[in-house]
């Protein structure tokens, strides 16, 4: 059992809080790269060249950075589980929803990711978590429900926007599945498994990706919004989650729901000319606030 001056020291793991700043950066910048990307690709060309391009940097990681690629049939065995659950569906239910949501929409809808990932920890992992927690988790859920703004997708979009919707909820409940299987793998470096798990993923990529080629190429600013989702989202902000989850718990990541939020807002205002709507003012003090709670009180996030 940890002594408190061990458990705090794990709490102020500055290598960890480093990973998770990058991390939040780099994954909230993903949904502005991929509004960009679909201004000259195709829904599949663009989940597709991700998988392709995300792999092909991922890979000389994992051989050069990592352990390789274990020639193990356990190893193929996750890493093709872990591409299906974490890259393929997820990529192509969330590049089809951001088709019609805006990239605010689609950031609020991905920050219930640890919120569901906490009951799967609950339930799967027999976590134990804190009400206090709960609580904070409760508040920002809060302000998520303001900024996502849910009287215009009933009064506006209707029914056009079910579909969009529940795609980008199949890739928030993917990305929390992941989490899970993540925890549980067998002990393999995590860019080892991402390399796999991106190698396996990209040949679902390959098809779609290469129709890019058969007509007038896409103008250069599609490609920078392709290239940035797979460089600074797939192979960093994917790689360091993995990192993460292996070595804090998937509820370490919970404040990222709200930190990601308020950094895909900025970035939506900066990089695409979002407005700054009332439901933004309202919202970031609530998610703050959450973010506030949740820490415990004490500076640090706990897993339970």
């Amino acid at each position: 059992m940890p002594t408190p001056d061990q458990s705090q020291d794990q709490e102020r793991d500055p290598v960890a809080w480093t990973a998770f700043c990058v991390m939040a950066v780099c994954m909230s910048l993903s949904f502005v790269f991929v509004k960009i990307s679909l201004e000259g690709f195709t829904v599949a060309q663009s989940a597709g060249g991700r998988l392709v391009i995300g792999a092909s940097f991922l890979v000389p990681l994992a051989i050069f950075f990592g352990d390789g690629l274990p020639l193990k049939l356990w190893f193929w065995k996750w890493a093709a589980l872990l591409g299906l659950v974490n890259l393929v569906l997820p990529f192509s239910l969330m590049t089809y929803g951001q088709q019609s949501l805006s990239s605010n929409v689609t950031g609020a809808m991905f920050s219930l990711i640890p919120l569901i990932t906490i009951g799967l920890s609950a339930l799967l992992l027999g976590a134990r978590i804190s009400r206090r927690k709960i609580i904070g988790l409760f508040v920002g859920f809060l302000g998520l429900i303001a900024i996502s703004e849910p009287a215009d997708w009933i009064t506006t979009t209707g029914i056009e926007a079910a579909l969009p919707m529940l795609s980008v909820l199949g890739a928030v409940l993917c990305f929390s599945s992941a989490a899970i299987l993540m925890r549980v793998v067998p002990r393999v470096h995590p860019l080892s498994m991402m390399g796999g798990s991106a190698l396996t993923a990209s040949v679902f990529g390959i098809l779609p990706f290469q129709t890019v080629f058969h007509g007038d190429l896409p103008p250069l600013r599609p490609w920078i919004g392709l290239l940035g989702v797979s460089i600074l989202s797939t192979t960093i902000a994917y790689s360091l989650r993995f990192f993460l989850i292996r070595r804090k718990g998937p509820v370490f990541l919970a404040p990222n729901a709200y930190v990601g939020i308020v950094l895909a807002n900025v970035f939506g205002v900066l990089i695409l000319g979002d407005e700054i709507t009332t439901a933004m003012m309202i919202a970031f003090p609530l998610i703050v606030f959450g973010l506030f709670i949740a820490l415990d009180g004490s500076g640090g996030m706990k897993q339970v």
